[in-house]
């Protein structure tokens, strides 16, 4: 059997706070830039910062701003019940620049808009990638956790995963899950890129992953970006050492004096580094994603159409397309052109 293999680990996502004056005109333009999205029925382009974002047309969370830029999300609330700054970074912008890089990038965004807030984490993952380690739903009795929250996920009778703990406590969660089989389904075929050249195509990769909660970081004394993730391997070593262990049984009775399993010896060594890959990379791999994803339906459609105006080969179809797509064109008053900028601003 190989060994346990760690393909990547560190930072997965990361969520900021941020405590500011927001001036008037600046809520203003926003405003005129959200009814204008509303109108429209999609994002619309908007300068902030020095960068070029999309003002979408309903809220983030409940900040009634959501400002959208491919490497986070961003909520912006008059509301003086709620922060008026809320940052979400999307994985490819932390995979791309690391966490403290879209954390430097935001705070210039921020600081070239005038605004200088004060930032606080308010919630942070941390991930570490895995080939050769094989589970299955009967060992889950050799998981040892503080919560006594355990659910486990199954696909026709084959395990997908496990979940630890409950979100709503505001402290940490835990989940164990088959990531191949997850990027199967979303698209995001820019993850082996990240894995590297360990990575086994032929093999899954299980990823174990812990969620911290505002109510856990400030547990441990850790509040501002800067120096929660200087404490990332101190987040590490609590969960993996004292929140959740995974065991080995033996002759006693009670599964927290089992032994630690050696796979699980080698998770809580896990090193955090973060893998940096350019950002065209990983935007070739989402698109090669979404490919894969939406080609099955493509081909049904194109293989239909052909059935119906009697062309039975992909170049006698495809040359036979446009003369239809122009006359539904006409017919539904919108434009082939409109609706691909449409999808491409929602793909942000």
């Amino acid at each position: 059997m190989s060994p346990v293999t760690e393909l990547a680990s560190g930072v997965d996502s990361l969520y900021l706070s941020g405590r500011a004056e927001l001036p008037r005109p600046l809520l203003d333009d926003l405003e005129l830039h959200r009814t204008a999205a509303q109108e429209s029925g999609c994002p619309v382009p908007y300068s902030f910062g020095g960068y070029d974002w999309l003002v979408k047309s309903h809220s983030l969370h409940r900040h009634r701003y959501w400002l959208e830029h491919p490497l986070a999300s961003v909520g912006i609330s008059p509301s003086e019940k709620l922060p008026p700054i809320y940052a979400q970074f999307r994985a490819e912008g932390i995979h791309s620049l690391g966490a403290d890089g879209v954390v430097s990038w935001l705070t210039g965004a921020l600081r070239n808009a005038d605004l200088s807030p004060t930032l606080t984490v308010s919630r942070i993952d941390l991930h570490a990638d895995w080939q050769h380690w094989h589970l299955d739903g009967d060992q889950r009795h050799r998981f040892v956790c503080r919560s006594r929250d355990l659910t486990t996920y199954e696909d026709d009778f084959e395990l997908t995963g496990f979940s630890f703990g409950n979100r709503k406590t505001k402290t940490v969660t835990a989940r164990i899950y088959d990531k191949t089989r997850e990027i199967d389904g979303n698209g995001h075929d820019w993850w082996p890129e990240v894995w590297g050249a360990d990575f086994e195509p032929d093999a899954p990769v299980l990823r174990t992953e812990f969620e911290f909660a505002r109510a856990a970081l400030r547990e441990m004394n850790l509040d501002d970006p800067t120096t929660t993730l200087a404490n990332t391997d101190r987040l590490w070593a609590y969960a993996t050492r004292e929140w959740l262990t995974y065991r080995t049984p033996s002759r006693h009775s009670c599964s927290h004096r089992w032994p630690v399993a050696a796979e699980w010896e080698q998770i809580q060594h896990a090193s955090l580094a973060g893998a940096a890959i350019p950002m065209d990379r990983i935007t070739a791999g989402r698109t090669a994603g979404e490919l894969r994803r939406i080609m099955p339906g493509l081909n049904g459609y194109v293989a239909s159409f052909g059935s119906w105006t009697d062309h039975d080969t992909i170049r006698e179809a495809c040359a036979a397309l446009p003369e239809h797509l122009y006359a539904f064109e006409r017919t539904s008053r919108r434009a082939f052109c409109g609706r691909v900028h449409e999808k491409r601003q929602q793909r942000r």
